[in-house]
């Protein structure tokens, strides 16, 4: 089986406004909108943002490049255009000399050569990148670019990862900052707390569903540990679990997770140091933290560890650590199941739809399946399967069939199960941990405020070291230094250097983890034998620059560190400045911190600094109903920015495209699931029903069944019928001798474009209907006339038609266009 493959052709058409195109890849998009109003309504809003790296699959035979041209590059972006090799060699596009480094336009082999790169390492570190299709892209009668698309996105996708996973991001460490008014007790406060005790974690991945009944009839014989996305669910089913674990720093992080805020009395919340502030800072129970109390300490010493890359990763390693000698898994699936589901019930994934549209990879199930996962779940088993050979006398069990195999990791059915009773309930659990009094607490901020102060004088000690290092470097260039200036210069420069980081090591060593991107300029590919003193110079210069710029970035999160210090120890009082409070509050986007003041403080309005002072007494009352209101209004917002990512990755647009790179790798197996979930999806989207038929139909030739293949196709209606289906539809009928079909699906390609009138002119002619295949012929030759292989096609017909004059007619003109045809002038010689 193959794609039919597609025509380009070197012949450009003008649009009624005066675009110049090739009509083979846009088809007829701008005859009647103008590719200016098509793009604004598309394009105009994401193109205008600044320090942006956007990525674009296609050109739209250069339209789209001229408006971004004629729109202008926002400072700080970077566009970079992917184009197919067949299309690139039709265009000669001239880039503007003040933006070559702004403007690139690549091949896919060109692009794999340059990406990723220290121009685009930091765009991809902050996650400010963003990829979009050309027109001609995302319709669907190329499907050159649907591979070439898939191709880009994976790319794209594992680099994001790799700088996710290699580099410890900023986003953590700003949380870090964040947290550390949170952060008191360790999680080491559980280590080997459970030795020869089971433990049960509770993952959201769709067999939770199967199992759920089960862990409802058994839970107060199971240690729960719970991920936050599933702790809610949970309790609405009566099961209150012992733990909640949550390791993510982004903010939509505290919608999908609010469920959990309701458990704040009954559960423990065991959190990663750069957990989501809006998350801890606004949960009104317990909790302990993994890793480290402060930045600059990058080694945990004795705490437990947040272990990646997944929150279940970091649940399965807290319960080894906490001394369980089985630790028993549900829905820690690691894979989609069969119709595409990646979640529970109930969770933001599921309620949106099967998600069809990830190209993925291929894993065993226990059941001894293939099913599909994506890069960051595989390297999810591979720390599972680690962590489970590091601790060879735990067993680990899990309770689906249909998850991912991990070695080290045994399937058992809940029926095999032997339980104990469990001899600690949730709260008493909860009641064993810890309970700073708040003389504790304020102990701990201030204790805090005086680390954090030494590190802004550490940072600004490291800065003016920094600068002398540079100044010295800058005499180093003058030509005209003496060899002993040089050499005391170098010898200062060393010092300050031995400094910064012996002196300040553990300081410096946060400098450099957290300003990755910036020391990137630093790193150089030359060898050095080929160094030169201008090249070491320079490597110099971009070494203390980063050092400044990333320390003063540091002592800004330091003193908004103080700042928020400063709040938590007012929060202690009972009096406190509530405008200032509830004013900090909201800027951090923690109204529910008003809830923790409560708690503290139930009586406050009977206290002796509230005594006759009514009208103190009625504007805080005020300013706390206000501020827990928006708490409440808070808990019920819906993730927008989280669900329309979930649903840009599940849209028809990738699951087409996934169909297409399915159909090129004759993919079998998962064509049968496609076309079995799409089935499922059709009564209700036309769309997915569009492209149901397709991958059946694709399906029914791997199967050797090309007639009903057909029939699939014929059986959509005609009005979804669109290009790529057409001509499959007249591949097919030429192949199984049904002409008749063949001549229905070319008259409508027809009128897709005029690149399909020689094959229907082909197939009149086959049907015997010689004039309307000449006069299609003629038409076709009259607009193209450099089309030499349709004319040599044409002098054929008239040679078995018996019309010689008109043959000869069609080899002149053949070579007309191609003076060294050999076929022509050979036609030519015999009709003489």
């Amino acid at each position: 089986m193959y794609l039919a493959e597609s025509n380009i052709k070197n012949t450009f058409s003008i649009s009624p406004f005066d675009e110049y195109y090739l009509p083979s890849v846009n088809r007829k998009m701008f005859d009647t909108i103008d590719s200016k109003t098509q793009y604004n309504k598309k394009f105009k809003s994401h193109f205008s943002k600044e320090d942006m790296l956007q990525i674009i699959v296609g050109m739209d035979s250069g339209l789209l490049v001229n408006y971004l041209l004629e729109q202008g590059i926002p400072d700080g972006s970077i566009f970079i255009f992917i184009e197919l090799n067949s299309v690139l060699s039709l265009l000669n596009i001239d880039i503007p000399k003040e933006l070559i480094d702004k403007l690139y336009i690549y091949s896919l082999e060109d692009f794999q050569s340059n990406f990723p790169s220290t121009s685009y390492g930091i765009y991809l570190l902050k996650n400010n990148f963003k990829h979009y299709r050309s027109l001609a892209a995302t319709s669907s009668h190329l499907p050159e670019y649907s591979i070439l698309n898939t191709q880009v996105v994976k790319m794209l996708e594992a680099e994001h990862l790799e700088q996710m996973l290699s580099s410890s991001q900023k986003k953590y460490f700003e949380q870090q900052f964040k947290n550390v008014s949170e952060n008191m007790l360790p999680a080491s406060l559980l280590a080997d707390k459970f030795k020869d005790k089971s433990c049960l974690v509770v993952a959201g991945g769709p067999s939770l569903d199967e199992n759920l009944n089960w862990i409802k009839s058994n839970h107060q014989k199971l240690f729960i540990i719970a991920v936050s996305r599933v702790a809610g669910k949970l309790a609405s089913e009566g099961i209150t679990p012992h733990i909640i674990v949550s390791v993510d720093p982004y903010d939509f992080s505290f919608e999908v997770n609010r469920d959990m805020m309701a458990l704040a009395e009954s559960s423990l919340f065991v959190n990663s140091f750069h957990v989501s502030s809006r998350l801890l800072g606004q949960w009104e129970g317990k909790s302990l933290f993994m890793d480290c109390q402060y930045p600059w300490q990058l080694e945990s010493k004795g705490n437990i560890e947040t272990l990646g890359p997944t929150v279940t990763n970091a649940s399965v390693h807290l319960a080894t650590k906490m001394g369980f000698s089985r630790i028993i898994l549900t829905g820690v699936d690691l894979c989609f199941t069969d119709d595409g589901f990646t979640h529970t019930k109930g969770s933001v994934e599921a309620k949106i739809g099967p998600n069809l549209g990830i190209m993925g990879e291929w894993i065993e199930t226990y059941e001894g399946r293939k099913a599909e996962t994506v890069t960051q779940l595989k390297l999810a088993m591979e720390s599972l399967a680690n962590e489970a050979s590091q601790n060879p006398k735990i067993e680990y069990l899990n309770l689906s069939l249909k998850a991912a195999k991990v070695k080290g990791i045994s399937y058992k059915n809940t029926n095999e199960i032997q339980l104990q009773h469990n001899n600690i309930t949730p709260t008493e659990f909860l009641e064993s941990i810890p309970n700073l009094t708040i003389q504790e607490r304020k102990q701990s901020n201030l204790t805090s405020k005086k680390e954090f102060s030494r590190l802004s004088d550490t940072l600004i000690d490291i800065i003016d070291l920094s600068e002398k290092a540079l100044k010295l470097n800058t005499k180093l260039k003058d030509e005209n230094i003496t060899v002993k200036q040089r050499s005391e210069n170098t010898a200062e420069i060393d010092l300050l250097d031995e400094r910064i980081n012996q002196g300040y090591s553990s300081v410096a060593k946060l400098i450099k983890t957290y300003g990755l991107a910036e020391f990137s300029d630093f790193l150089t590919t030359k060898k050095t034998d080929e160094w030169n003193k201008n090249h070491v110079h320079q490597m110099t210069d971009h070494y203390y620059q980063a050092f400044i710029v990333v320390a003063e970035q540091l002592l800004e999160l330091a003193h908004d560190t103080q700042i928020r210090l400063d709040h938590r120890i007012d929060e202690l009082s009972s009096m406190p400045d509530f405008s200032t409070l509830t004013e900090f509050w909201r800027k951090d986007l923690q109204h529910g911190r008003v809830n923790i003041w409560l708690s503290a403080h139930k009586n406050w309005q009977q206290g002796d600094e509230y005594k006759d002072n009514a009208d103190l007494v009625e504007k805080n009352t005020q300013l706390i109903k206000s501020i827990a209101n928006e708490y409440i209004e808070q808990l019920a917002i819906t993730p927008k920015e989280y669900i329309e990512t979930v649903k840009e990755s599940a849209s028809m647009e990738n699951v087409f495209e996934k169909i297409i790179v399915l159909i090129r790798d004759n993919d079998h197996t998962a064509l049968v699931k496609m076309s079995k979930n799409l089935q499922k999806l059709s009564d209700n989207s036309d769309e997915a029903k569009r492209l149901y038929h397709l991958t059946y139909c694709h399906q029914l030739q791997l199967e050797k069944n090309e007639t009903e293949a057909l029939q699939v196709l014929l059986n959509l209606d005609r009005k979804l019928q669109t290009e790529i289906e057409l001509k499959q539809i007249s591949l097919l009928a030429l192949k199984t001798g049904q002409i008749d079909v063949a001549e229905y699906a070319l008259t409508q390609l027809t009128k897709c474009s005029e690149d399909y009138i020689p094959q229907h002119a082909h197939v009149l002619k086959l049907l015997g209907r010689f004039e309307e295949s000449i006069n299609a012929y003629l038409d076709y030759l009259n607009k193209y006339p450099e089309d030499v292989t349709t004319w040599l096609k044409l002098g054929l017909f008239m040679i078995e038609v018996k019309e010689l004059e008109s043959a000869k007619t069609a080899f002149y003109h053949a070579l007309q266009a191609d003076p060294n045809n050999q076929t022509a002038q050979s036609y030519l010689k015999k009709l003489s």
